[in-house]
């Protein structure tokens, strides 16, 4: 491995991994013997702590990749639904809240949204917006009090879309509607005054990270492209051009040369 392809791992949700892993029959390690276990649940793999830690995330990382993965910016452009998509690119992490300052504090600082925006080969603008959880990123402590800053009316309705992975959004929204929300929370997420700014995530309350070259993987449970002419996002310069919205949940990032 290069010095510029070190990198460390910022996030990684050991759960969805594993689940990918076993749903797509993915051998991680020849070496390992895999210890079947039948419960209310039924068969599953459990490997003990000792053969666990002889396979490394970054291992796992290239296995999962390698199983699932294509081409990754010809996949952006295949009609879909993706359920799986992995790349390499600039990515912010921010903090979902559902509610802002004063609100249950059950409520606050338990989930982080990342945004990817990418090009598919033909050019084709592609944002991916990631909801996980703040427990799964590396060294992150949220603070005691939240930051005052802009969140979405549309939260609930977001939450309600992952939660169910897909299967379920409130009868007041659609498909594009809520990916339309979940993009504008992804950019505008924490921002100070109406959500009219370019979106960065340096200048928002909630930021946790910027990562300019972060490998990433992430399943999808919507993939929306939105409807020529149906959307006017002349007052919203970071939305402005957005055609294909993925929304989902990060399996790991990983940045790139730190």
């Amino acid at each position: 491995m290069t010095k510029k392809s070190a990198g460390r791992f910022v996030y990684w949700s050991e759960r969805l991994v594993e689940e990918v892993i076993d749903s797509n029959g993915i051998r991680v390690d020849p070496r390992l013997k895999s210890i079947v276990k039948v419960g209310a649940g039924g068969a599953g793999v459990e490997l003990s702590g000792h053969e666990r830690s002889k396979v490394t995330r970054f291992e796992v990382m290239r296995k999962v990749s390698k199983k699932l993965g294509g081409d990754p910016l010809s996949e952006l452009d295949a009609p879909g639904p993706l359920h799986f998509v992995q790349g390499q690119g600039r990515a912010d992490v921010t903090e979902f809240q559902r509610r802002g300052p004063g609100a249950d504090q059950d409520h606050l600082q338990e989930a982080c949204v990342v945004h990817v925006l990418t090009t598919s080969r033909r050019g084709s603008r592609v944002d991916l917006c990631l909801f996980g959880s703040l427990g799964n990123l590396t060294g992150y402590t949220a603070p005691e009090e939240p930051s005052p800053g802009w969140t979405s009316s549309a939260a609930p309705a977001i939450e309600e879309l992952v939660a169910s992975r897909g299967a379920r959004i409130p009868h007041s929204y659609d498909d594009e509607t809520v990916a339309v929300e979940a993009l504008r929370t992804a950019l505008h997420h924490g921002a100070h005054g109406e959500p009219s700014g370019p979106g960065r995530a340096g200048t928002r309350a909630y930021t946790v990270a910027g990562i300019e070259s972060c490998q990433y993987a992430a399943v999808v449970y919507k993939d929306v492209t939105l409807t020529p002419g149906r959307w006017d996002f002349r007052h919203e310069p970071a939305m402005s051009g957005a055609e294909r919205i993925l929304v989902g949940a990060p399996l790991w990032l990983r940045a790139i040369g730190s």
